[in-house]
């Protein structure tokens, strides 16, 4: 019988710096288990600051990725049991994605009910040991279900080994894109897709931010995923998101 495909969900916080290997020691003991790590620094003024309990602007960025049903649960004890067990102020949202990676889909839809909790070291590389198992490696990306949407624009996350994000940048302007915003990662997947059929993933990532029209955002993603995929020298992992409202400043 054939497993039900979750819609996967982005979850996005922003801790003071410092805290995010605590966010993601909480996160996986919640059954959330694929985590990419970046810092930032903030920008907004000191009145906004105070309204989002922010103190510094220096901040660890966490990006997570999940089932739908997952983020949904863990979003609601955030607000509520998990309130103040991390000793930080920052912000958590969540957002659904439009598309994902086919290895990393593949790897959250075939999460059993029994790990959807569990903080056992090495679940994620399981879980991807499993999708290689289970589907064939084709970089091609993976489409979310029932992802119909009245939006004009979609955010495109590119995450690339250092050193390649001018070639992967140019190959998405060349089908339309107007550029992109580059933030610095490291992958925290407790060392995931190590030694899988001779792929190695870097620790050190740079990930483009990009926002472009609907209409163009399936050819990007499929070519970059085509051209720069995980069985390339640049390992690029691509997935996307609706944005609600986008305009020029």
């Amino acid at each position: 019988m054939s497993q039900k495909t979750e819609r996967p969900k982005m979850i996005v916080s922003i801790v003071e710096r410092g805290k995010g290997k605590d966010i993601i020691r909480l996160y996986n003991k919640e059954g959330v288990h694929f985590h990419y790590q970046t810092i930032g620094r903030g920008t907004a003024t000191s009145e906004i600051m105070d309204i989002l309990g922010l103190d510094s602007r220096d901040k660890d960025v966490v990006l997570s990725l999940s089932t739908e049903s997952s983020v949904n649960q863990l979003a609601y004890r955030m607000s509520n049991e998990l309130r103040g067990v991390i000793d930080t102020k920052g912000i958590y949202f969540d957002l659904r994605l439009t598309g994902i990676s086919n290895l990393i889909a593949a790897a959250l839809s075939l999460t059993k009910p029994e790990e959807k909790k569990s903080p056992a070291p090495g679940l994620a590389d399981a879980l991807l040991e499993r999708a290689f198992q289970s589907e064939n490696l084709n970089n091609q990306r993976k489409e979310a279900p029932d992802m119909s949407s009245e939006n004009k624009h979609s955010l495109i996350l590119i995450s690339v080994n250092q050193g390649y994000t001018e070639t992967v940048l140019d190959t998405a302007r060349s089908l339309g894109a107007r550029g992109g915003t580059i933030l610095r990662a490291r992958w925290s997947g407790e060392k995931a897709l190590e030694k899988y059929h001779g792929i190695t993933l870097q620790t050190e990532k740079e990930i483009m931010v990009m926002i472009v029209p609907n209409e163009l955002r399936n050819r990007i993603m499929d070519t970059v995923n085509e051209k720069h995929g995980l069985k390339t020298d640049a390992q690029a992992i691509v997935c996307s998101l609706n944005v609600d409202h986008f305009a020029p400043i």
